[in-house]
């Protein structure tokens, strides 16, 4: 990463932890250094004057633990911050867990589960970095944490002063136009009935779509699918098997009525090779899977994702001192 490109990203940081009045001071924060903008996480925290960051991190298709370290602590010194870091690279020390004040559920903590829940502090709260909506079952044991009187909540992403989800309608266009679409003109259907679908459909229908139909009725798909660019599928919650050896859409069918269309895919069952197989278009070029975002909002840039953050950040902030606020979805 280029130094004026940390320079920018402390500066948005800093807007944010201002927005937010964020104040991690006599707290100890566990969370993850990642790869990218993920690598940012602890220094949120450090510059919101939290006591003491404990950074995991593991060896991961994104990239290694000992590389996104490296990463964090260049950026530390490029700051001029406090080295209040302690680092856990492919390992779940359990001092950790037990003096943490807040822990976030990033992907290099996770699973929190029972194993892991065990061992934090009652008083501990546990910030989900996303809508309460979105949390998976498999990601954080909710159930464990009730009953056992630990603090946990989402994050409400669209709040007016950051306006963070709307940002999967930009991260939506980015991928149709990678995809090789205009999006403006282009016929469009999204495969969605939450609101993901509804965010993108608007997104699209702002930047010129000459016509975008939200569903997932598949009657309705194939009888519209003559005319059709593309399909976007964006459905969270939907878990069934959408294309592929077994999926519900029959790609021969729709095949009959249009050569052309193509498939840009955020959420959902989608196995590329099949569509590639087929000599039909599809984005990104990489397994699709349910409930599992094929990008996030990092493939947009750097403001959406220390935004949310920074967000998530206060949510374990306003757990831990009490106190009401509006970012603040209770689980």
């Amino acid at each position: 990463m280029e130094k004026h490109e940390l320079f920018r990203i402390k500066s948005i940081i800093q807007k944010s932890i201002d927005v937010l009045q964020l104040d991690l001071s006599n707290y100890t924060v566990l969370t993850e250094v990642g790869s990218n903008y993920f690598v940012f996480t602890p220094i949120i925290a450090l510059m919101a004057k939290a006591k003491k960051v404990y950074a995991w991190s593991r060896d991961s298709r994104f990239g290694k633990a000992e590389e996104n370290k490296t990463a964090c602590d260049f950026i530390l010194n490029e700051y001029n911050l406090p080295y209040n870091i302690e680092y856990a690279l492919n390992e779940r020390p359990i001092t950790h867990l037990k003096n943490a004040d807040i822990i976030t559920n990033l992907g290099h903590i996770r699973p929190i589960n029972e194993d892991l829940l065990k061992n934090i502090s009652s008083e501990a709260a546990i910030a989900v970095m996303s809508e309460a909506w979105e949390l998976r079952l498999t990601d954080v044991d909710a159930s464990y944490c009730k009953k056992n009187g630990i603090s946990i909540a989402g994050t409400w992403e669209n709040h007016p002063d950051l306006k963070i989800f709307d940002g999967c309608g930009h991260l939506a266009i980015k991928m149709a136009l990678n995809a090789g679409y205009e999006v403006y003109q282009n016929n469009i259907i999204i495969w969605s009935n939450d609101h993901f679908g509804r965010v993108i459909s608007e997104a699209f229908l702002k930047f010129g779509a000459a016509m975008v139909i939200q569903t997932k009725d598949v009657d309705l798909l194939y009888e519209q699918i003559d005319c059709i660019d593309f399909i976007f599928f964006c459905d969270y919650h939907e878990q069934r098997n959408i294309i592929g050896q077994h999926g519900f859409l029959d790609l021969e069918k729709i095949k009959q009525k249009n050569r052309g269309f193509g498939v840009v895919h955020l959420y959902g069952s989608i196995d590329n090779e099949f569509i590639k197989k087929n000599e039909l278009n599809v984005y990104p070029d990489k397994l699709g899977l349910p409930s599992v975002m094929t990008y996030t909002l990092a493939h947009l840039g750097a403001i959406p994702l220390i935004n949310l953050h920074a967000a998530g950040l206060k949510v374990g902030e306003c757990l831990k001192k009490n106190i009401y606020h509006t970012l603040v979805q209770k689980i």
